[in-house]
């Protein structure tokens, strides 16, 4: 394209960067290259006068992985694992891709590439910037530092408290979740990890609890997610536990509460930077993580950093679920071949990391051979044959309804239009808040896309649309009704609700408010809610550490690269009871069929180069 064309297909696409040239135009012109991508690529490049395009490119790529959570981009795959953003079936093999030997040859070479102060980073063929590849290391350095630290063994006062709660012993020997709890307090290094259900928290709060009894000084335990949702449901948990033990002890444990990585860490939005670094580190002896898999390589890298040599770390969290929306796979990354099904790899063979692993796989959410954890145990192994099976015998737990056409589908929008009216009459009742809240956990709509078929944007029209024909002016004029599902989408800490915290509009005797139920049924006046959106239904994404009776999962009609195992298996396992599966059956299949594959040299680097 020319200069004047791209001056004129400028005035209709932002994307479109005037002043590229050479390939970095042609692959922004190709859709692969957004305008960030080029103009970093073109800074870069004159920052150490590097003019070989092919280079340029390279740079560009790197920068463009990042944007899709990669840490690093591999330049011999790179033809293969490019795709047009939110476009399907656009061939990128037309376009010029350099020969990967000769690629990887001038990237070697170029300036651009080296130690220290260089902005990019080779390390066999994997291609950083630099920043990731320091987070890579810092992360990598400091698992392989604690891992080196021997374990000791459990001192016979604490082993014994552990006993009440976590048997040494079901009758086939030690639990996995006592093996955890074991490593965890003490090694200085551990990884609990699970599925929904598997006891994940019951075993942090086992160990806790069992600390809090000892005649012993009591850590200082640091609970941490990445989310405030997250965060406040472990705090719950404490608290429960607290309850259960009570006395002194229960004080303890009540004393450990919840919070956010960025709270814990002292981040002040204004400054963009963190209280407690490398420099100034936290002070806590215990530190714990869950839903590690939300967890970006950066944060982690952060987080790490600030944790004190003589601190024990346990990071939690489900490998299989969706990863961090920025860059990185930390959790399964070190969870590693540890988190596959094959009970015949060789121990002896296994690298050191391999003992501070601990992967739960009793499942106690489901019923015994549910069909539900049948079903999101062959979404996670990707075997899609068995998935259709299952959807195909059909059950009172799982139903399949092919695509969004027929009485089927018909029949499920009743069900919904149902339960949302139930919800209606429910929150204009002012004694029926409880229910209300009871009523919202019961069912939830999720969708892979925020807009077109499918879509949360659709469901929340036809849902809506269904509840204007029965309550004539109910929404007209308001921002807020009576049934209107809400959730929150910033952390607001003076009123202890979180980002992904969903409520209810209700109304009281002092007038309308919003309900919710985490920590016991509060209402808030309409007008001290912050940022907020209306939830008749929602992204599987924002789904993650919820849990719901059922689960409505709508998939579009046509594949996209945002269709998943992981997303599927995320969206599945939020339900307790039931899941509701709409999407034809080729879209199904490839969504098990495609892993989400974000290039990363941190498994490498734990666990070699069979992962």
């Amino acid at each position: 394209m020319s200069l004047p064309d791209r001056v004129h297909a400028a005035a209709s696409d932002p994307d479109v960067v005037i002043g590229a040239d050479g390939l970095l135009a042609v692959f922004n012109d190709a859709g692969i290259l957004t305008p960030l991508d080029v103009l970093s690529a073109s800074t870069i490049g004159r920052m150490r006068s590097e003019e070989d395009q092919d280079v340029l490119l390279a740079t560009a790529l790197a920068v463009r992985g990042t944007r899709f959570g990669h840490v690093c981009i591999r330049l011999a795959s790179q033809q293969a694992a490019v795709f047009v953003d939110g476009l399907e079936g656009v061939d990128t093999d037309a376009l010029p891709w350099p020969r990967p030997e000769a690629w990887e040859a001038a990237v070697a070479g170029s300036p651009l590439v080296g130690e220290g102060d260089a902005p990019l980073v080779l390390v066999d063929d994997r291609l950083y910037l630099q920043r990731y590849h320091a987070y890579e290391d810092l992360v990598a350095g400091f698992i392989a530092d604690r891992i080196k630290i021997e374990v000791k063994v459990l001192d016979p006062a604490l082993s014994g408290l552990l006993d009440e709660a976590l048997p040494p012993d079901d009758g086939a020997g030690p639990t996995r979740q006592r093996i955890a709890a074991e490593i965890a307090l003490s090694g200085r290094f551990t990884v609990i990890a699970g599925g929904p259900g598997t006891g994940k928290t019951h075993t942090i709060a086992a160990m806790l609890s069992a600390l809090a009894q000892r005649d012993e000084p009591f850590p200082l335990v640091a609970l941490a997610a990445p989310t405030g949702k997250a965060a406040a449901r472990l705090g719950e948990a404490m608290t429960e536990a607290a309850t259960g033990i009570g006395g002194d002890a229960g004080d303890r444990l009540l004393g450990v509460e919840g919070t956010t990585i960025h709270r814990l860490l002292g981040y002040h939005p204004a400054r963009g930077r963190f209280l407690h670094d490398g420099d100034n580190r936290l002070p806590h002896d215990l530190v714990i993580v869950d839903e590690m898999s939300m967890v970006s390589l950066p944060l982690a890298a952060r987080l790490l950093s600030a944790v004190r040599d003589d601190a024990n770390v346990v990071l939690v969290g489900d490998p299989y679920q969706l990863e961090s929306i920025e860059a990185g796979t930390v959790l399964a990354d070190i969870v590693g071949p540890a988190a596959s099904d094959d009970q015949e790899r060789e121990v002896s063979a296994e690298p050191p990391i391999a003992g501070h692993v601990v992967v739960l796989d009793r499942t106690h959410r489901y019923a015994e051979g549910g069909e539900i954890a049948d079903f999101a145990d062959a979404v996670r192994t990707g075997n899609a044959d068995e998935a259709i099976r299952l959807l195909s015998a059909g059950s009172k737990d799982l139903v399949w309804i092919h695509g969004d056409t027929g009485k089927d589908f018909d029949a499920l929008v009743e069900r919904i239009t149902e339960h949302r009216t139930k919800l209606v009459e429910l929150a204009r009742n002012p004694g029926g808040i409880e229910q209300a809240l009871a009523a919202l956990d019961g069912l939830a709509v999720l969708c892979a896309h925020h807009r077109g078929p499918q879509s949360v944007d659709q469901w929340r029209r036809l849902i809506e649309g269904t509840l204007d024909e029965r309550y004539p002016g109910l929404r007209f004029g308001a921002e807020w009704y009576p049934g209107q599902p809400v959730m929150i989408t910033a952390n607001d800490y003076r009123l202890n609700l979180f980002n992904g915290d969903i409520g209810v509009t209700v109304e009281t005797d002092d007038g309308p408010k919003v309900a919710f139920g985490r920590g016991g049924i509060r209402t808030f006046p309409r007008s001290h809610i912050g940022d907020h959106v209306t939830v008749h239904a929602m992204t599987i994404h924002k789904s993650q550490g919820s849990q719901f009776n059922e689960v409505v999962v709508a998939l579009p009609a046509e594949s996209s690269r945002l269709l998943t195992r992981e997303l599927l298996y995320t969206a599945v396992t939020r339900a307790s009871e039931k899941v509701t599966l709409v999407g034809d059956e080729a879209v199904i299949r490839r969504a098990i069929d495609r892993s989400v594959e974000r290039a990363s040299g941190l498994g490498v680097r734990l666990w070699g180069s069979g992962t």
